[in-house]
Order: structure tokens, then sequence, then C-alpha cells
């Protein structure tokens, strides 16, 4: 990234989000991710969104992360594709903010975990399926973003006992970085969702988006640690062959 766009890192933009989701009982498999855009039995309950300055807003404490947290819930809304439109219209928001300011040469940043096999292939099939945006205009809409996900920007700070590199699950990092904290699985929340308690859900997907900014800040702080001790190691190695000689 070039010095004159960093100077405009206060028009970037990084979303960090996590949505949930409901799958009726005919549609509930023993694994695997059960919920399909295209089942018109399952819905989206909601999600939640943080939408972040990197400028200003990398060094907030819990109560200023949750205070900043936006909640769009399936209840809150006429039905599923007003839902689907105000979610849109958010992370539209952050497109344009950040395109107009960059000439579209910077993207905003999609953040979670597990996201790129789950939240935003579902959301761009929501966008198509509700006809918010053509199948050219979802590709391209997609394309526009940049995805950080957790899961795999995270394998590096883990011990790798061979080749094969695979992405790391959300208890996983929750272990390593937020050790006292544990989730339920995802599909707690269709009994949550079927009791109708709502405010378990909006308690539930709102510390999800907790963890996740916490755990993004743990991982650069590990980066951080890691060209440290790769720069002291050629530091070491420049003053022994400067004694050498």
């Amino acid at each position: 990234m070039s010095n004159r766009i960093l100077q405009k890192i206060d028009k970037c933009r990084i979303v960090f989000l996590d949505l949930e989701f409901y799958v009726p009982q005919g549609s509930r498999g023993q694994s695997g991710l059960c919920y399909n855009p295209w089942d018109e039995s399952c819905k989206l309950i909601g999600g939640a969104f943080l939408v972040v300055n990197p400028a200003k807003d990398l060094d907030m404490k819990n109560g200023e992360v949750s205070a900043k947290i936006q909640t769009l819930m399936l209840w809150d809304f006429k039905d599923e594709k007003e839902l689907i439109t105000n979610i849109y219209n958010l992370l539209n928001r952050a497109l344009s903010l950040v395109h107009d300011a960059h000439n579209k040469r910077i993207s905003p940043l999609l953040c979670g975990i597990g996201i790129t096999s789950s939240d935003i292939p579902i959301l761009i099939e929501l966008f198509k399926r509700y006809e918010l945006l053509s199948y050219s205009q979802a590709f391209k809409f997609q394309s526009d973003f940049r995805i950080i996900d957790l899961s795999q920007l995270g394998i590096a700070c883990f011990n790798n006992s061979n080749g094969y590199l695979y992405p790391k699950v959300k208890s996983s990092l929750l272990k390593k970085y937020i050790p006292s904290k544990k989730f339920d699985t995802g599909k707690s929340v269709w009994n949550l969702y079927e009791s109708n308690d709502r405010s378990a859900i909006i308690s539930r997907v709102c510390e999800e988006i907790e963890v996740t900014y916490t755990i993004y800040r743990s991982i650069i702080s590990d980066y951080q640690k890691f060209k440290y001790l790769e720069k002291k190691e050629k530091r070491e190695a420049w003053l022994g062959s400067q004694l050498s000689n």
C-alpha cells in the first residue's frame, strides 16, 4: 500500500460480521453446514456487524466494542427480504465510502471466523435469491471486497506438524487466545429461535463479534512478534558475520 493511500487510512473500513441461521427439523443433518440459502424452510435469523475505522478503532476496550456493534435481526423487519436488504445496504455503505476515497483502488475488508465458507457465500446467494442483485452484479459486488478469514489467518500462529495447512476452527482459536471463552455450536441457536429467546440470540451474536475483534488483534500481535524475532535473528547473524571477519 503506497504512502499516499496510507494517508487515507481513516477512510478504510473493516466490517466484522457474524450471522445466525435457523434450520427446521426436516433439513437438519448430522454434521456440516445444514443451512441452505435456497431452502425456503431455512431462515437467516440475522447478524451482528462492527464497522471499524482502522485509524482509530483498533484499540477499543470491550465496552467500546459492544457499544459500536449493530445488530440486524429478522424480528426487527417485516420479512427476510427486508432484513437482507438492510444487510446489503450496510455493506454497500462501507464499500462506497472506501471506494470513493481511493478511486476504487482499495476495498473494504470483511472479517470473521469461517466466513469464506459460510457467511459471505450465503449472503451473496441471498442477494441473488431476493433479486437485490443479478448474478453478474452479485459477482461484482463480492469481488469489490477483500476477506480476512481468521480461521485461515490464524494458521501461522499454530505449530503445524506437517505440510497440510488446514483452517483453524473457532474452538482452536478461542483455546489459544481466549481460553476462558467457549461457545455452543451454531446449532444451539435453533432451540433458542424455537423458544423465541431473542435476547439470548442477540447476546450470543454480539459476543461472537467481540471475540472475533479480540482474536484479530491477538493475531496481529503475534505477527508483530514474528517480525521482531525475524529482524533480531538477521541482526544477530549480521553481527556474527562481522565478528568472524
